[in-house]
């Protein structure tokens, strides 16, 4: 019930119920209020028109019956009786010496004082002299049958305005009710997918129907849950590499020691330095994990300084230099003329350039080449390009190379390649200086992965 009385659905509903009493309510009493001041009015325009009607009556009986027109004398006398009650009021004619000469109620008894008649006089003209006047008593009790007022008839257009109000509420309310249902149905059904979605299941979409805005929010919670879905996938895809990743390492580490205890190997030097680079191997993994983990974090320090970019490509073309030569690959590198500036993290630039070339050793063949490239590509930016002349990367595996433990090849070997953090490493560290990293496979086989810095300074004179 309580669920019920706190609904969307509910309130709405009460809502348009409460605006429709109102501006219902409001419309009934402004008519009302109008209708019965048009009805006054009409009355007393009524009550005017009539008794002038009445006035020039007797007038005219009165000018007959002075002049003989009137064959029995008494037409002022008879037109005054039917008047009299016709209108409701006593009317009494006095000649100009104040004689009454007609009464439409003489069996009333002596008429009103002239001085405390309350009511009005209208004279009689013949001849253009005034001879007589006539006077217009208050409202006396009538012996036939009221008139029906329009008072009547306003109050019977406020009890329809009345029934016709709460049949008006009672069917908007009723409608909005259905309406409502039909517009909030989607809006429940993508409740009941987010319910869904809150216990784990992150299959279910949203039915994308029904008016725009519904069909935006559900188009925009069905793109939320696959994001979701691909995260959860993305998650259990990284516990298992890092899993598989430190398996290999510590299932060598025990291997050993449990033939070091069992006397089925000599504690000697090449078991011990075999154990050693197992735990560096370990070690490494575990601090790419930790670097990575702070980069997505957004919780990486970076000791930003501008420094010259070209003793940090020099610097990390000099450590590999030995490794590509027992791979035998060969390492190019032309260094530019002059100091390119950059403001950057010395030793997190370094670490990029690093992982590029491995990765572009690791995927050379024997006799192949890698050329590191250096340079000013616009005013203000600055690219590191790595290429290699091997095997390439296949145009569907592009988007996907800097992903965690992402490799071209989906074997676990290590002869195709490390544990695949090298590359996320290097764009994260990139993107936290707020450069860009991107891949390309060049079309006659090999691939280039290049970066973009903010430089500072003039390349030539190093000024900053």
């Amino acid at each position: 019930m309580r669920r019920w009385f706190f609904s969307l659905w509910f309130r709405l509903v009460v809502g348009f119920g409460v605006i429709l009493a109102v501006t219902l309510g409001s419309v009934s009493f402004y008519i009302a209020n109008a209708a019965e001041r048009e009805a006054e009015n009409f009355e007393r325009l009524q009550e005017r028109v009539r008794q002038d009607r009445i006035e020039r009556l007797i007038s005219k009986a009165y000018a007959d019956e002075r002049s003989g027109n009137s064959p029995e004398g008494r037409e002022l006398q008879r037109v005054l009786e039917r008047s009299g009650p016709l209108v409701g009021r006593r009317i009494v004619v006095r000649d100009s010496e104040g004689k009454i000469v007609g009464d439409s109620h003489d069996r009333h008894g002596p008429p009103w004082r002239r001085w405390n008649r309350g009511g009005r006089d209208s004279p009689i003209v013949m001849g253009g002299k005034q001879v007589a006047y006539i006077e217009v008593g208050p409202n006396i009790p009538s012996d036939t049958p009221d008139e029906p007022s329009v008072s009547n008839l306003v109050s019977s257009i406020n009890n329809y305005l009345i029934w016709t109000g709460l049949a008006a509420g009672f069917g908007g309310v009723l409608l909005v009710s259905l309406v409502s249902r039909q517009i909030l149905s989607p809006v429940q059904a993508l409740g009941a997918v987010a319910s869904r979605l809150g216990r784990g299941d992150l299959s279910h979409r949203a039915d994308s129907s029904g008016p725009t805005e519904i069909r935006e929010l559900a188009d925009s919670f069905n793109r939320m849950a696959v994001s979701l879905q691909e995260a959860e996938s993305q998650r259990r895809n990284l516990v298992a590499d890092v899993a598989h990743e430190l398996r290999t390492p510590l299932f060598n580490i025990q291997g050993y020691l449990e033939a070091i205890k069992d006397d089925l190997l000599e504690p000697n030097p090449d078991t011990i330095d075999t154990i050693h680079g197992q735990v560096l191997h370990l070690g490494r993994l575990v601090e790419d994990l930790r670097l990575l983990a702070q980069a997505e974090a957004g919780a990486l320090q970076l000791e930003l300084a501008t420094d010259a970019l070209n003793d940090v490509v020099a610097s990390a073309v000099a450590a590999a230099r030995p490794r590509a030569e027992a791979s035998g690959v060969s390492l190019h590198y032309a260094a530019p003329e002059g100091q390119v500036l950059a403001v950057m993290d010395r030793t997190r630039i370094e670490q990029v350039v690093s992982n590029l070339l491995d990765n572009a050793v690791q995927h050379t063949p024997l006799g192949g080449s890698v050329t590191l490239s250096m340079g000013l590509t616009a005013p203000g930016t600055v690219r590191v390009s790595v290429a290699d002349n091997g095997e390439g990367i296949p145009p569907e595996d592009l988007p996907l190379i800097f992903e965690r433990f992402y490799r071209v090849d989906p074997s676990r070997s290590r002869a195709t390649g490390g544990v695949g953090l090298g590359l996320t490493i290097a764009r994260r560290l990139v993107e936290a200086h707020g450069g860009t990293i991107w891949a390309e496979s060049l079309e006659h086989g090999g691939a280039t992965l290049s970066f973009d810095l903010h430089a500072a300074g003039d390349p030539l004179t190093g000024g900053s």
